[in-house]
């Protein structure tokens, strides 16, 4: 996965997504261009489980290595069938090991990738994963890989949502990828300024925003890395639960914040 099993990333070739920053453009307003999923006969079903990575010993922030960090994640057939509510508002807590993470996901833009994530998180999927790469001169922090290596995903593949001309600010939730149409679990958030150098290469999907806690994630992508800029943290960072909540109607509008909240 991109900042993950694509390898190490030259930095004029370093892709993710973000927000079209335009004057009164909402990320949620105009539906992403539909994209079609291979049709198979039981979306979503688990087909096996797959072991957890090996985290650092020592958890950062003080924090306490989770109870869940040592259980297998499911593996699954294909994507689940649709069953979010395009019209209803999303929001995924992150808790991590440094404190929480909001953030406001957007069906309409991305219904695939929204439903897939929704559908992992209410499966416990991320519940014990560690976040495993810190990249600094993008300000990004990438996590949603069970095996910790950079290469794990949920057992299916995503088709990509885009629009072509994302650009990346502070609070960037987006998809990783090894290459067109191979999104699954693991996401990245853009944490500063510097997510903008990725402007150029709009390649990944965007499927969310930080609304809270973006400090915390800032905290997160200080902390030291093995490698010079572009690695793993040497302190485990556990998401030790998402916890998706559902609010039926339309989905507010939003502006992205490109300053830490806190």
């Amino acid at each position: 996965m991109i900042l993950g099993a694509m390898g190490a990333l030259a930095a004029t070739a370093i892709v993710l997504v973000g927000f079209d920053v335009l004057a009164g453009d909402d990320p949620n307003d105009v539906p992403s261009p539909s994209t079609s999923v291979s049709a198979t006969p039981e979306p979503g079903i688990q087909t096996g489980t797959v072991e957890p990575g090996t985290a650092p010993d020592e958890v950062a922030c003080e924090g306490l290595k989770p109870r869940d960090a040592d259980a297998p994640k499911p593996q699954f057939s294909a994507p689940p069938a649709m069953t979010i509510d395009e019209a209803a508002t999303y929001t995924a807590t992150f808790q991590t090991s440094c404190g929480d993470i909001v953030i406001r996901l957007l069906p309409r833009r991305a219904p695939q990738t929204v439903n897939s994530f929704v559908f992992l998180a209410r499966q416990g999927y991320f519940d014990g994963t560690f976040f495993h790469r810190l990249v600094d001169s993008i300000d990004v922090v990438q996590g949603g890989d069970p095996t910790g290596t950079g290469s794990g995903g949920p057992g299916y593949e995503l088709p990509d949502e885009l629009r072509g001309n994302e650009t990346y600010p502070a609070g960037t939730f987006a998809m990783a990828n090894a290459g067109a149409n191979t999104g699954g679990s693991q996401f990245f958030i853009i944490t500063g300024p510097q997510g903008h150098n990725l402007d150029g290469n709009p390649s990944f999907t965007i499927f969310g925003k930080v609304v809270e806690g973006l400090d915390v994630a800032v905290r997160i992508n200080a902390l030291p890395i093995e490698g010079e800029g572009d690695g793993p943290p040497t302190q485990a960072v556990y998401l030790e639960r998402v916890k998706i909540r559902e609010k039926a109607g339309p989905s507010p509008s939003a502006t992205p914040s490109a300053t830490p909240s806190g």
